[in-house]
């Protein structure tokens, strides 16, 4: 049945821009210390910083602008994905896309019935404990996580207030946060038939 229609997205709730901060502003701070030391490279660096100034870790001799360049292109590469987001039912399968992970979930497998929507910060059961695979700013989670009351767990969470919690046999529980979930749950159980 997949490919049978066009894919359906669903709108990812939206998060605040702020929330780049937490990743522009360690970067930004990894720059203005890197600026100050080399403004005298007769100065010897200290601590753990020296490290990232010189080989191994850096080659051309442990130019600074070497390490420069691998910051500023991190930081575009982590604030680009930031905003990719995506859930599409296409079919008998949804796709979720957040940030660096992917997930594609057959229909068939989704215990719909079980199937709610939580408030994660009083949910006992889906709260997200531990990250095994994510990349997290606060108010904002991405990837592979275990759950508080045991089980794995794949989310795309921007509001922990209001998450569409999708439970799948033989695979990780499904933490969404969407403008209309029940708009993806009515399309979901349409798709079993």
């Amino acid at each position: 049945m997949r490919g049978a229609s066009d894919p359906r997205r669903f709108e990812v709730s939206e998060t605040s821009t702020l929330r780049l901060l937490w990743i522009l502003l360690p970067m930004l701070s990894f720059l203005a210390l890197t600026a100050y030391y080399a403004r005298d490279r007769a100065q010897p660096a200290a601590g753990p910083f020296s490290l990232s100034l010189s080989p191994p870790y850096f080659t051309m001799g442990g130019s600074v602008g070497w390490s420069v360049l691998v910051v500023v292109v991190l930081a575009v590469v982590l604030a680009w994905k930031f905003f990719n987001r995506r859930v599409q039912l296409d079919g008998d399968m949804l796709e979720v896309r957040s940030t660096l992970y992917r997930r594609r979930t057959p229909v068939a497998q989704m215990d719909l019935d079980r199937a709610e929507v939580v408030d994660l910060k009083g949910d006992r059961h889906h709260g997200l404990r531990y990250k095994t695979n994510a990349y997290s700013v606060p108010g904002f989670h991405s990837g592979h996580y275990r759950l508080s009351g045991g089980g794995k767990g794949f989310a795309l969470v921007t509001d922990t207030r209001r998450v569409l919690v999708i439970p799948v046999r033989g695979g990780p529980t499904l933490l969404l946060s969407l403008v209309q979930p029940q708009a993806l749950l009515a399309a979901l159980r349409k798709a079993i038939g």
